[in-house]
């Protein structure tokens, strides 16, 4: 990390991008607010916010430029993104990284970064706001839990660290447990008929004892209807969201699925007719897919592909 945090402080009031991932969620944005609070720079995001973040945004006062024009500036620092899919048209020729997740595609051809396997990219930023010497005042800890809390499925998983760096922050930002949670509400009354109308129309497919969710979202949140169906109980959620020729599909698996039988959701879409790098992104217990194509035809292939892997490895 030390000559990370050399590139940083050179960085310090230069033209930076802190780059998040699309559909931003709150450990990329509170991430990205607390490295801006650093360095500085102008925080982007390659299409637009998730829903369930944008209460976040609003808290922090924060300015997201959309599709940045990344060539413009002189660093871009890409924030809990692992694949190019992710960066949609906001591709840098030269970037540096800092992600926490499986699998990352990015930081190869990085000019440098930070990453670590741990639970949260708000965690890795921590880490570095402390090794050099940032005050942590009440929106970076806001910022920074709220990351914590949304990676960690509020804290129905997570590592050692997560749960002391969360309690740290509490303490810096004189914040509660409460004051994070809050932010996670959806309050466009449109965002939660959607949801809604997800849950009341969603499909409960069984295969080996194990209950699979499966439902189509009128609005662009497929992540957070997604989530919602998880958090109903089921042990695979899928959601997919058709607008015109293009479709994005969100994929949640339990941690039981992942170490008792081996199932990635990463790898159940990239088994998708038409699918690459480019499309799909994700690790173990989450993963997106976006393209084109048709919603109902790619249902069913994941469908059949859900099916064998529960019944033939289960059995």
């Amino acid at each position: 990390m030390e000559v990370f945090l050399q590139a940083l402080e050179k960085m310090r009031g230069k033209k930076n991008l802190i780059l998040c991932h699309d559909q931003a969620d709150s450990d990329a944005i509170g991430a990205a607010y607390a490295l801006f609070r650093y360095i500085g720079g102008d925080v982007g995001v390659p299409v637009s916010v998730a829903a369930h973040a944008k209460g976040l945004v609003h808290e922090l006062g924060i300015t997201m430029i959309e599709q940045p024009p990344v060539h413009q500036y002189e660093h871009v620092i890409i924030v809990d993104a692992a694949h190019r899919a992710q960066l949609v048209d906001c591709i840098p020729t030269k970037y540096w990284v800092i992600d926490h997740h499986p699998a990352n595609c990015l930081i190869d051809k990085a000019e440098g970064g930070y990453y670590e396997l741990v639970s949260s990219t708000c965690q890795l930023v921590y880490r570095i706001l402390r090794a050099a010497g940032v005050t942590i005042d009440r929106n970076i800890a806001l910022a920074l839990a709220a990351g914590i809390m949304t990676d960690t499925i509020h804290f129905h998983k997570g590592d050692a660290e997560s749960f002391r760096i969360f309690g740290e922050l509490l303490a810096c930002g004189n914040l509660t447990y409460e004051d994070i949670q809050r932010l996670y509400h959806v309050d466009n009354r449109r965002d939660r008929g959607a949801i809604i109308d997800t849950a009341l129309h969603a499909k409960k497919i069984t295969f080996a004892d194990y209950h699979i969710l499966i439902s189509e979202v009128a609005l662009n949140i497929p992540t957070f209807a997604a989530r919602a169906l998880f958090d109903l109980g089921a042990d695979i959620s899928v959601v997919g969201y058709q607008q015109e020729d293009e479709v994005d599909i969100r994929m949640y698996i339990r941690n039981e699925l992942a170490l008792t039988l081996g199932i990635q959701a990463i790898d159940i879409l990239r088994r998708i007719s038409g699918a690459d790098d480019r499309k799909v992104w994700g690790y173990q217990h989450f993963a997106g897919y976006r393209s084109k194509g048709d919603w109902k035809r790619l249902l069913q292939e994941i469908v059949n592909e859900l099916e064998h892997d529960l019944t033939v490895t289960k059995s």
